[in-house]
């Protein structure tokens, strides 16, 4: 089966520093970020749940067996780990009476936060993005050099990749996203082909992002840019104007790389340049998602973090900050050094423990 490399170049140079994350569940903390109005009554419950130790899928079709819908007719915006605090909307739709979910409610991983009532049910993505709470523990390395490197990563950001856990352990989800478009058979679970459609798709995005890095253009516009916003996927041509550099330098708009798809891109000369290599590289990838119907779309290249905050408890060091929805909170640590996800034996044994 084909391998795949999934360490991709930092853009800022390695630091002698080493960590861990989600050593603890409580150490991971999500919220997800909306603004949206609810009402005292509608067709749709919204329910903004904390939960740890399991995932939204799981989770999901909990809330549809309580209140009797089918699996499909509930909402959420989008996928939270299970070895996490996270808070999350979900949504149901309500007929002639409200849902019975006391017994959802009575075990101790979820806490019903709040709830309300809107007119649609909740799409995927529909959400105003996500708020952070990560514990390093047993952080090595010069504290100043770390604190230097946090300051920079405020001021200009990081390279906005999609997160390894996309791709599955040891790249499996690319491996059987190769086989699935080599072969033309689509596993029977719908879900598991999804992802692995997702898996191509951002493997490609990553190689194109990685070479912006090397020529050190992550972050700034080239000749034949495509710009972008934050949480977009929509893109525009570059223009050239005194305007468009001046709303770059402000962080109005972002350099972009393509997410690959049917119809012609956007991009022209030397970013063309660098997104035609990635595709002539991955012919199986790029006529697969083709093939499925995916069209060309755009994302932006940086990820800005300008509410980044820090403290330090001893030797692990506590970050907060906000990301746009689709944005992962990894690409932040590993500009950070060597930041590794506890091992999974870890979590085995914590919960046998309780």
């Amino acid at each position: 089966m084909t391998e795949f490399n999934t360490q991709w170049p930092t853009a800022y140079p390695k630091l002698a520093v080493k960590g861990y994350y989600r050593t603890q569940v409580e150490d991971f903390q999500v919220t997800e970020l909306s603004n949206r109005q609810l009402n005292a009554s509608g067709p749709h419950l919204f329910l903004f749940i904390e939960k740890q130790g399991t995932n939204t899928h799981w989770l999901a079709r909990k809330l549809a067996n309580h209140a009797k819908v089918d699996l499909k007719a509930v909402g959420y915006a989008g996928l939270k780990d299970r070895h996490a605090i996270t808070r999350q909307w979900f949504s149901i739709p309500v007929k002639d009476k409200l849902p019975d979910l006391t017994h959802v409610f009575s075990k101790d991983e979820f806490t019903l936060l709040s709830q309300g009532f809107y007119g649609v049910k909740l799409k995927r993505g529909a959400l105003g993005g996500n708020a952070f709470r990560i514990v390093l523990r047993n952080m090595t390395g010069d504290k100043q050099q770390i604190e230097q490197r946090l300051e920079l990563i405020r001021q200009r950001g990081v390279p906005n990749y999609f997160g390894t856990q996309r791709f599955g352990n040891n790249g499996d989800n690319l491996k059987h996203a190769y086989d699935m478009f080599e072969n033309g058979k689509r596993p029977r679970n719908k879900q598991k082909g999804s992802m692995y459609i997702s898996a191509a798709r951002s493997f490609l995005f990553n190689e194109m992002l990685a070479k912006r890095i090397q020529l050190n253009c992550w972050d700034r516009p080239m000749d034949g840019e495509v710009f972008g916003f934050p949480g977009s996927q929509r893109g525009f041509s570059q223009e050239g104007t005194s305007e468009e550099l001046q709303r770059w330098r402000i962080n109005r708009i972002h350099p972009t790389c393509a997410l690959w798809g049917k119809n012609e891109s956007l991009a022209v000369k030397n970013l063309l340049d660098i997104e035609q290599a990635v595709a002539d590289a991955n012919p199986v990838f790029c006529e697969g998602l083709i093939n499925k119907g995916l069209k060309q779309e755009r994302r932006a290249a940086r990820m800005l973090v300008p509410d980044l905050f820090w403290m330090w408890q001893g030797d692990d060091l506590i970050l907060r900050f906000s990301l746009a929805s689709g944005y992962f909170a990894t690409s932040i640590l590993t500009e950070l050094g060597d930041i590794q996800e506890a091992p999974r034996e870890y979590y085995a044994e914590r919960e046998a423990s309780e």
